[in-house]
């Protein structure tokens, strides 16, 4: 993850307008970012289904959606987002486009690099652009909700295709959309309870939020929602969580509201002279504890209960609640040397994280999922424990477990990220090889990972890195080429 990185290269990365990013006049048009040169055919308001659209329509009822949800339910897929597209053709037209595509991906050979988009899934994706311009020129909020679902499906469309930059454009353009519809609908209606599909949105979005800034092809420069009116609140944590999702729900905002005040409160520092604005990690940490002790409760109530699935999914929040926690109290990262007080929680991740491969493996199919999650799993979690902690026996326990966890969950790439921690551990670890703690791995020889360009085509990586030279922080920036 490169979220604990983002202070390393703040000057740079510092917007220019007061407001901590240049936006758009019109927030919803930002969606519609990336031009097609494939020629749009007018449709008619209620087209018929064709055979083909009709098949493919299954296909990603049956075979996509129910995998979107990762180690989660996926019913916002498989219900929500199919009881929407009945009736509003952007999302229907999407679905059709990423069944399509997906059907392509399973004669594309693992390892390999995969086949284009066949003519019928770039037509299906440019009548959902059509179809979404009109939803954005209505501008109401049931029009805002239907752009977000579509804006979700094109960001599966080019996550399948590992296309990582058009992926991360769509995000950060619908996680500004989002955020921006949500303030102004708390600004005007303050009392108002939130649809249902409202509710998913917000999570989902909220959850895409923490992908864009943990991934480490991280562009903050393109990150129009940090912005300190955006923060999200912290939310209310009961001293018992009723279930696994409302657990899950608290945790994800904790997470958004603490690492997005974190990089608004960096950004905003960034436009005001350069001033540093102090950061309290005791206060960051008190409701990621405050969950902790409400999950533990719920776990000591309920873990008879839980189903096998519902139980992976348990130890997942867990180990998500713990990598919280260490990047909540290290954010921004100045020594790299700082992470060696959580030896011991590494050590929890990795202990929470074996069992949880293993009993993957017991309660599914033998066989893997046909395609990627669309939420963060596991591997990130691998990655920052290989790249991050020092202890040599821990952080290749981190790596050998990233090899066996899923091929791809959201844009994280397994081979990407194992080729990634492999080098960092190699290039911090040359001339210790008798290296038997994290205090035998000198700060002097430790890497920040600033950023990495993913060249999928090639299959290599640039890690942009710097290296520190001295306790004032000094150091000097050198690129690597990383083949996976």
């Amino acid at each position: 993850m490169s979220g604990s990185d983002t202070n390393a290269t703040k000057r740079k990365w510092a917007p220019k307008s007061r407001s901590g990013c240049n936006r758009d006049p019109d927030p919803l048009k930002v969606v519609l970012w990336h031009p097609n040169d494939v020629a749009i055919r007018r449709i008619s308001p209620t087209p018929g289904h064709s055979n083909e659209e009709s098949r493919a329509f299954h296909f990603f009822r049956t075979k996509v959606a129910i995998n979107l949800g990762g180690f989660f339910d996926s019913s916002f897929w498989t219900l929500d987002v199919l009881r929407v597209a009945q009736h509003e053709d952007p999302v229907r037209h999407a679905i059709v486009a990423l069944a399509s595509l997906s059907e392509t991906l399973l004669d594309t050979a693992p390892g390999s690099n995969k086949q284009a988009p066949k003519p019928f899934a770039i037509r299906q994706h440019s009548k959902a652009i059509s179809n979404l311009r009109k939803k954005i020129d209505e501008s109401d909020d049931s029009s805002v909700e239907v752009i977000l679902i579509t804006c979700a499906l094109f960001i599966c469309y080019e996550m399948f295709q590992s296309h990582n930059e058009e992926a991360l454009s769509h995000m950060s353009s619908g996680i500004y959309v989002y955020f921006n519809w949500h303030s102004n609908r708390r600004k005007s209606l303050p009392q108002n309870t939130p649809s249902a599909i409202e509710v998913q949105l917000q999570r989902l979005f909220g959850r895409l939020m923490l992908q864009t800034i943990l991934f480490v092809q991280a562009k903050p420069q393109d990150w129009k929602f940090i912005i300190p009116s955006f923060t999200p609140e912290l939310p209310s944590i009961p001293l018992v969580f009723a279930s696994l999702e409302e657990a899950r729900a608290s945790l994800d905002g904790c997470m958004c509201s603490i690492y997005h005040g974190m990089l608004a409160s960096q950004f905003q520092g960034l436009d005001n002279n350069f001033q540093e604005i102090p950061k309290d990690s005791i206060s960051q940490l008190e409701p990621l504890e405050e969950w902790a002790l409400a999950y533990k409760r719920f776990i000591e109530d309920q873990i008879g209960g839980l189903s096998p699935s519902e139980r992976i999914a348990a130890t997942l929040l867990e180990i998500q609640q713990i990598t919280a926690s260490i990047i909540a109290a290290t954010m921004p990262v100045s020594q790299e040397t700082v992470f060696d007080a959580f030896d011991q929680s590494f050590s929890r991740v990795l202990t929470l994280a074996t069992q949880l491969l293993c009993s993957n493996n017991e309660n599914t199919d033998p066989e893997p999922p046909l395609f990627p999650a669309f939420e963060m799993g596991i591997i990130p979690h691998f990655y920052f424990a290989a790249s991050r902690c020092r202890d040599p026996s821990l952080r290749r326990q981190a790596l050998h477990l990233l090899r066996l966890g899923p091929r791809q969950e959201g844009i994280w790439h397994r081979d990407v990220l194992a080729g990634i921690a492999e080098r960092i551990i190699t290039m911090e670890e040359m001339g210790c090889q008798n290296a038997q703690t994290s205090a035998d791995i000198p700060g002097s020889a430790r890497l920040s990972m600033l950023n990495t360009t993913i060249d999928p085509a090639r299959r290599t990586v640039t890690l942009h890195c710097c290296r520190q030279q001295s306790e004032e922080g000094i150091g000097y920036v050198m690129y690597e080429l990383v083949e996976y």
